[in-house]
């Protein structure tokens, strides 16, 4: 892994399936000690995403990665202390064009003679073909005395973001279930939101900043924490190489769940990602 996101580590390949191993700590990935949810470093869900596009690039590599489906958030990746953690991403061709993805990870356990700890953090499907080119149809919105992004990562207060996930710049809420944002790679990034030109996947940040405006809209809605719980589907059909519009809108809120719709769009109007289906659960 890189400093400012996922990578995938070694692989095994056998009989049509993959795994991708490596140990992951705070050490070795310090970029974790930027994304502190109640005092411990946690691996951020959209990077789950990420490294499930990586796994299904590195299977289909003549393809490009479309989209995923049916992404669940199981389990959050903690860290403590100096422990690592053992990373595993299996993949799985299912057909020419649908690669299925699970993340799992094992650590050693507190004490000698017990078994290891293990646990799943997300599973997925990832479809894998050729992107279409996409023609300007958004508008470009002027942020011009907008609030300040920084209000949103203050809430809620038991998540802390350091700079590798600072990507907001401004927001506007012009509805209750809406928010309107822009963001820009991390820490101003003169590479963009892709630091290398050959990796694989989707780029982890730029899925993280998207995916925060519909995150922080259920932080707003209900003035309390949420967890991602699932993602029905996402399509990324751009990736543009600096400032990125967002428009997150509440779609469903029953029974603590929370669901968005989250589309996003460069400043010349093309289409960057989609997200359907987007829930995340309100913490008692």
């Amino acid at each position: 892994m890189t400093r400012n996101g996922p990578s995938l580590g070694n692989v095994v390949a056998c009989d049509g399936s993959w795994r991708f191993e490596r140990g992951v700590d705070l050490r070795s990935d310090p970029y974790l000690l930027d994304h502190v949810v109640e005092s411990k470093p946690v691996f951020p869900a959209a990077y789950l995403v990420g490294l499930m596009t990586q796994a299904a690039h590195r299977v289909l590599p003549d393809h490009q990665v479309l989209g995923v489906q049916d992404v669940s958030f199981v389990q959050a990746a903690h860290f403590k202390d100096t422990r690592a953690l053992e990373f595993a991403v299996a993949a799985e061709c299912s057909d020419p064009h649908h690669v299925s993805v699970g993340i799992s990870s094992s650590m050693a356990p507190p004490r000698e003679g017990f078994p290891r700890i293990h646990r799943t953090h997300a599973r997925g499907n990832v479809r894998m073909g050729e992107r279409v080119a996409q023609s300007a149809r958004f508008p470009c919105l002027d942020f011009t005395g907008a609030a300040d992004y920084a209000e949103l990562y203050r809430l809620p207060r038991e998540i802390q973001h350091g700079p590798s996930f600072l990507a907001g710049r401004r927001y506007r809420q012009p509805a209750p279930r809406q928010l309107l944002a822009t963001v820009v790679p991390p820490g101003g990034s003169a590479s963009g939101w892709r630091l290398d030109a050959d990796e694989p996947g989707w780029p982890a940040s730029l899925l993280n900043a998207i995916l925060h405006v519909g995150f922080s809209l259920g932080v707003l809605a209900r003035e309390r924490t949420v967890l991602p719980l699932e993602l029905a589907s996402a399509e990324l059909h751009s990736i543009p190489s600096g400032e990125v519009q967002v428009f997150a809108r509440m779609t469903e809120a029953r029974e603590g769940r929370l669901t968005f719709h989250v589309v996003s769009w460069d400043l010349d109007g093309r289409l960057v990602a989609l997200f359907h289906g987007f829930t995340v659960r309100e913490v008692p």
